[in-house]
């Protein structure tokens, strides 16, 4: 075999070698494409435990990264309305009802294992305002739902 051939020869070798250690990589490299198992079942608990009604204003389920911040805003009828929260995860979600931001909001603790609703009257003149803040160890799964309360 000439040098020239045996040069050839190596340069292809190698350029076998750098492709298929390029296609590992990009492989092994690529982010997963599913959503986390643990938030899939925090979603499930919460919709399990606090499910859509029929007579319900609005209702929503939030996955909030620790630290991160939501706002929802609302148009509902005046009157008395029925405000269940619940969330899956580990520590609290601090929830303002007011957009001004001079109130510290009311704590919503977070359990993996048993979570359980947390309930509040509130009266409302045309709109809900909800203001959600994480102070979580990780993602949390939190769900809301207004309901009008009945007159009579």
């Amino acid at each position: 075999m000439s040098t020239d051939r045996a040069t050839g020869a190596a340069l292809y070798a190698f350029a076998l070698v750098l492709l298929v250690a390029g296609g590992v990589w990009f492989v092994r490299a690529a982010p997963d494409t599913g959503e986390d198992p643990a938030l899939v079942a925090g979603r499930i608990t919460v919709e399990r435990l606090l499910p859509d009604l029929p007579r319900q204003a609005e209702a929503e389920t939030v996955v909030l990264a620790a630290g991160k911040r939501a706002e929802r805003n609302t148009a509902v009828q005046g009157g008395s309305y029925a405000l269940a929260m619940l969330c899956v995860g580990a520590g609290q979600v601090r929830v303002r009802l007011s957009d001004t931001g001079l109130d510290s909001g009311r704590a919503v603790p977070c359990d993996r294992q048993d979570p359980q609703p947390v309930e509040l009257t509130v009266g409302l003149a045309d709109a809900l305002f909800l203001a959600m803040s994480a102070e979580t160890e990780g993602p949390a799964v939190f769900r809301w739902r207004v309901v009008r309360s009945r007159s009579y």
